[in-house]
C-alpha cells in the first residue's frame, strides 16, 4: 500500500472513532450544561452542522493532502523514468559490445582453430617436399590469396631458391636469385616482416613481367635460433586488397609453427642419414676390423703396434711371434724394454729414437739383428711409420726377416768380380768407399753434376765430390758402419742455374768400407713441384688459386708489421658471353684478363683468380694513392687491349681496400674491397652488357652468315610485306631492325656447323635451333634491341605448331615473326646456298603456296604472292 493509501487510512479511522464520540456523549454534555429546550434544540442543529463542516474540511485536508502526495510521486516517477531510460540505453549499449567482443572472439577462435589444425597438420608431415608445398597452401588460405611462394636461403652461396609456387608464382619454380636482389633480400638483412603495398612499382622488385599483376605483397621470414632461413611470400592481384592487423599476426604465428615444422623435417631427415650412415660405418668397420686382423695375422712379416706416445707394444701378429718363439702374451707383457739383449731393437736407446723419429711423422727403414727365445741372432729390416688407428695415435713395426737377403748381400759383397754386370746393368751410380773416405771402386753413367773430376778411384771423397756433398756422404759412412745400418739421405746441387737432386744410400760392405748407391731423382722431384704447383696454381689463366690466396691472405692479416693493400676485381659480363659464344670464348676471355693483370701489377704483387669470374691482387701497401694508381694502370691497359679489336672486349669491375691496423682483420677488408667492386659493378652494368652485344652485332655483320645483301634484301622485303597489310609506319623501323638481327644469335654458333655444306645431322640441328634463345638473351641485353627480343626468339614458330622453341601456332605467333618467317624463306629460296643452287621466282612462290597453312601464315603468304606477282 502506498503513502496516499496510508493517510487516508488513518484519517478515516480518526474521523469514525471522533464521530462515534460526538455522537454517543455530545447529547449529554449540552443537556447536562443547558436546561433550556430552545437552547438545546438550537445546539443540537449547530451540532449536527459542526459535524457536516468538521467533515468537509477533513474531506478538503484529504485531498488536499492527497493532490500534493500524487504531485510529488509524479516528479518522483519521471525522475525514476529517465534514470531507467538512461540505464537502460547503457545497458543496450553495454550488450552491443559484448556482442561485437562475442563475434570477434567466435572469429578468432575459427582462425585459431584453423591455425591450430593446420599446424597440427604440418607437424605431422615427415616429408619436407610435401611440407613446403601444404605450408604454402595453408597460409594462402588463411589470408584468402591463391598465390604465394616459399623461398630457402643458401647464406654461404648468397643466392636464394625458390621451392614451390602457387597462382602466378608457379611458373619460376626452382628459381635461383641473388640474396642482395628483391623482397626476400630485405627481409633476410633485417630479420623482420615486410609489406610492400604495391610491389609492381616498388623500386627493388624483380624484373620479370609476371610481377606487374602483384600488388600488395607480404614476406614472412623463417627462423631458426634467431637466423632466417627461408621466407614465405604472399600477394593479392587486387590493387584495393591489403592485408590487416590481424592477418599479419596471423602470419607470424603461422610461420612460427611453420619453422617449428620446417626444423622438425629436417631434424628428422639429419636424424635418418646420421643412423643409416651410422649403420654403413658400423657394418664397414665390422668388415674392415675383419679384413684387418684376416691381413693381419696373414702377413709374411712380423707386425707390431706401438703407442705413439709410451712406446708400449700393444698387439703383435702370428708373424713376429714365430720370429721371436714368443706367444702374444709374452710378447706384451715383456714390452718394448723385455723383448731383447743388446742386438734388439727394442730396449736399446736406439730404438727409442728411430720410434720417437717415426712418432713425428717421419718413416725409419733401418736393418737389426734380433735374437729369439732360443737365442738364435737373425737379421730383420725394421721398418716404422706412424698411423692413426680409430683415435688413436700409434706406431706400425714392420720387422722383414731377411736372413736370406743378407746372406745374398755378403755373398755379392765378397764376389765383387762376379757380379759387375748385375751392377753395370743397375740405372744407379755406385760407390765402394772406405771409411776414412777414399774410393775403391765406382760404377759412374755419364757425366754427373755432383763430382768434381773424372779421375775417381783412389781418391778421397773430399776431393771427388763437391762441398757439401762430400760431408754429407763422410757422415752417413760412419753412421752405416758404426751402426752397421742402412742409412739414406737426399741432397740437391745447382750447377750453372740446373738444380739436380739425388738420393744417397749407404750400406755396409765388408769391414770398413760402405757401398753407396746414388739415384737421380730429379724427375721425380719435378713431378712433386709441379703437382705442388697445381694445387696452388688456377689451371686456367695461370694465377694463384683461392686455396693459396686466403692462406697467404690470412698469414699477411696475423703479421703486425705488414701493411695489406686489397683490390677485387670482377670480369663484367661472363655470363652472356658464356651463353652467346660459349665457355670456350669465356675462357679465353678469362686468360685474357690474367695476362693484363700480370702486366698491370709488379711481380711480388700476389695476383690470385678467387672466383669464376672474380680476382683478386694483393699488394705490401696501405697508401689508398698507389691503390689507385695500379687500378687506373690496368684500366689504360684494358683500353688498349680493347682497341686492338678482339671479338669479345675486357670490362673489370673493380674495388680495393686497405688495412687501417695490424694485425689487419682479413675477413673485413675482403668485405670492404668487395662491396667497394659491387658498387662500381652497378654503375657499370649496363653499358658493359652494350658494349660486348655491340661487339657481337659487328661480328654478326662481318661474317653475314648466309650471303652477302641477305639482310638488306629481307628489310625490303619485309617492309614491303608490312605496308601491304597495312601495318602502321613507327612499326617499319623495328622490323628493318628485326630482319637485320633476327639472325643475331648465330654468333654463339660454332662454324663447323654455322657454314657446314651438307645438311646437318640430329646434333647439329638441335646445336643449331639454339640460336633464337642465344639470340634472344642477346637482344635482352641491349637497349637497341630490346623491342625486337621476343621476335628473335619466336622467329622459327610454324602456323600449324610444329616450329621451335614453343611449339606455339596459329595467331598465338607475333605478326612480325610470321612475316619474317615468309620472307626469310623465300630470299633463301631464291638465292644459293653451299648444298644447292637458287629456285626461280615461281618455283619459290609455289613452293610457299604449298607450305601455307603448315609453315606459314596462309593470308600473309596469299598477300605476299600477290605482291611479287604485281610488282
Amino acid at each position: 500500500m502506498n503513502l496516499i493509501g496510508w493517510n487516508a487510512l488513518r484519517i478515516t479511522v480518526t474521523y469514525i472513532i471522533i464521530g462515534i464520540m460526538w455522537i454517543l456523549f455530545s447529547d449529554k454534555i449540552i443537556e447536562r450544561v443547558f436546561s433550556d429546550p430552545g437552547i438545546i434544540t438550537l445546539l443540537s442543529i449547530s451540532k449536527g452542522w459542526f459535524f457536516v463542516l468538521c467533515t468537509g474540511w477533513l474531506l478538503y485536508g484529504m485531498v488536499k493532502q492527497s493532490h500534493k502526495i500524487l504531485m510529488e510521486q509524479n516528479v518522483a516517477l519521471e525522475n525514476l523514468g529517465e534514470e531507467r531510460l538512461a540505464s537502460e540505453e547503457e545497458l543496450r549499449q553495454q550488450l552491443d559490445e559484448l556482442l561485437n567482443r562475442e563475434q570477434e572472439i567466435q572469429k578468432q577462435n575459427l582462425v585459431l582453430g584453423s591455425l591450430n589444425e593446420t599446424a597440427l597438420g604440418l607437424m605431422n608431415r615427415l616429408d619436407s617436399s610435401e611440407l613446403i608445398e601444404d605450408i604454402v597452401e595453408s597460409a594462402a588460405k588463411l589470408v584468402g590469396t591463391p598465390h604465394g611462394y616459399i623461398c630457402l636461403i643458401d647464406a654461404p652461396k648468397g643466392v636464394y631458391k625458390r621451392l614451390v609456387g602457387i597462382g602466378n608464382y608457379n611458373q619460376d619454380k626452382g628459381r635461383t636469385d641473388q640474396l642482395i636482389d628483391g623482397l626476400v633480400g630485405e627481409v633476410y638483412r633485417t630479420g623482420e616482416l615486410m609489406i610492400v603495398d604495391d610491389y609492381s612499382t616498388w623500386h627493388k622488385r624483380l624484373k620479370d613481367s609476371y610481377f606487374d599483376q602483384m600488388h600488395c605483397t607480404v614476406q614472412v621470414p623463417f627462423k631458426s635460433e634467431g637466423r632466417v632461413f627461408g621466407t614465405l611470400g604472399l600477394s593479392y592481384a587486387e590493387p584495393e586488397r591489403k592485408f590487416t592487423a590481424r592477418e599479419v599476426d596471423l602470419l607470424n604465428r603461422f610461420a612460427e609453427l611453420s619453422s617449428i615444422a620446417l626444423d622438425n623435417t629436417n631434424l628428422l631427415t639429419t636424424y635418418k642419414n646420421e643412423l643409416n650412415e651410422r649403420r654403413y660405418a658400423e657394418k664397414a668397420l665390422e668388415i674392415s676390423q675383419a679384413h684387418y686382423h684376416a691381413i693381419f695375422d696373414t702377413a709374411n712379416d712380423g707386425i707390431f703396434v706401438h703407442d705413439a706416445k709410451t712406446f708400449e707394444i700393444i698387439d703383435s701378429n702370428r708373424k713376429a711371434q714365430e720370429l721371436y718363439g714368443l706367444t702374444h702374451e709374452e710378447i706384451i707383457s715383456r714390452g718394448l724394454d723385455g723383448l731383447g739383449k743388446q742386438e734388439s731393437p727394442y730396449g736399446r736407446k736406439e730404438a727409442r729414437e728411430w720410434l720417437s723419429q717415426a712418432a713425428q711423422g717421419k718413416p725409419q727403414l733401418f736393418e737389426w739383428v734380433i735374437q729369439n727365445k732360443a737365442g738364435e741372432r737373425i737379421w730383420v729390416e725394421v721398418n716404422l711409420k706412424y698411423a692413426k688407428i680409430g683415435d688413436d695415435d700409434r706406431i706400425l713395426a714392420v720387422v722383414r726377416d731377411i736372413r736370406e737377403r743378407k746372406k745374398r748381400e755378403l755373398e755379392i759383397y765378397k764376389m765383387q768380380a762376379n757380379n759387375q754386370a748385375l751392377i753395370d746393368a743397375m740405372p744407379d751410380d755406385m760407390f765402394l768407399i772406405k771409411r776414412d773416405g777414399t774410393l775403391v771402386e765406382c760404377k759412374i753413367k755419364g757425366q754427373l753434376p755432383y763430382y768434381l773430376i773424372s779421375d775417381k778411384v783412389y781418391k778421397r771423397v773430399i776431393e771427388v765430390f763437391r762441398e757439401g756433398v762430400s760431408e754429407q756422404i763422410m757422415l752417413a759412412i760412419e753412421q752405416a758402419i758404426i751402426k752397421e745400418t742402412f742409412q739414406m739421405y737426399e741432397f740437391e746441387v745447382i750447377v750453372d742455374q740446373g738444380h739436380y737432386h739425388y738420393e744417397a744410400r749407404i750400406l755396409p760392405s765388408g769391414n770398413e768400407e760402405v757401398l753407396v748407391v746414388i739415384r737421380d731423382v730429379t724427375d721425380r722431384k719435378q713431378i712433386e713441384e709441379k703437382l705442388a704447383y697445381i694445387s696452388l696454381h688456377d689451371a686456367m689463366t695461370g694465377l694463384y688459386n683461392r686455396a693459396y690466396f686466403e692462406e697467404e691472405m690470412k698469414r699477411r692479416g696475423n703479421a703486425r708489421e705488414i701493411p695489406i693493400g686489397l683490390i677485387i676485381c670482377d670480369l663484367d659480363g661472363l655470363k652472356l658471353i658464356n651463353d652467346t659464344l660459349g665457355h670456350s670464348m669465356g675462357d679465353e676471355v678469362l686468360k685474357a684478363v690474367a695476362q693484363v693483370l700480370k702486366k698491370s701489377f709488379r711481380p711480388d704483387d700476389l695476383i690470385a683468380r678467387i672466383g669464376g669470374d672474380e680476382f683478386a691482387i694483393l699488394l705490401p701497401t696501405n697508401s689508398i694513392s698507389a691503390l689507385k694508381a695500379a687500378c687506373s694502370r690496368t684500366r689504360t691497359i684494358i683500353e688498349e687491349y680493347n682497341e686492338t679489336s678482339p671479338k669479345v672486349p675486357i670490362s673489370l669491375s673493380m674495388g680495393f681496400a686497405v688495412s687501417k691496423e695490424m694485425p689487419t682483420d682479413v675477413d673485413a677488408l675482403f668485405k670492404e674491397a668487395d662491396n667497394y667492386m659491387y658498387r662500381e659493378k652497378l654503375h657499370r652494368h649496363k653499358s658493359t652488357k652494350s658494349a660486348i652485344v655491340q661487339a657481337l652485332m659487328s661480328a654478326l655483320e662481318a661474317r653475314d652468315f648466309i650471303i652477302e645483301g641477305h639482310g638488306d634484301r629481307l628489310k625490303n622485303l619485309i617492309v614491303a610485306l608490312a605496308t601491304a597489310i597495312g601495318l602502321p609506319e613507327q612499326k617499319l623501323a623495328d622490323l628493318r631492325l628485326f630482319a637485320q638481327f633476327h639472325d643475331l644469335g648465330k654468333v654463339g654458333i660454332p662454324d663447323h656447323i654455322l657454314f657446314k655444306p651438307s645438311r646437318l645431322t640430329v646434333d647439329e640441328t638441335i646445336v643449331m635451333r639454339q640460336h633464337a634463345e642465344i639470340g634472344y638473351r642477346i637482344a635482352r641485353s641491349a637497349p637497341d634491341l630490346e623491342p625486337i627480343a621476343e621476335w628473335i626468339l619466336k622467329h622459327h614458330e610454324w602456323w600449324d605448331g610444329q616450329g621451335y622453341p614453343f611449339g606455339i601456332q596459329g595467331d598465338n605467333i607475333p605478326i612480325e615473326c610470321r612475316m619474317l618467317s615468309i620472307v626469310d624463306a623465300y630470299d633463301a629460296m631464291t638465292n644459293d646456298r653451299p648444298y644447292r643452287k637458287a629456285m626461280k621466282e615461281h618455283e619459290a612462290l609455289a613452293e610457299l603456296n604449298g607450305c601455307a597453312g603448315t609453315q606459314f601464315d596462309p593470308h600473309l603468304v596469299n598477300t605476299f604472292v600477290k605482291l611479287l606477282e604485281n610488282k
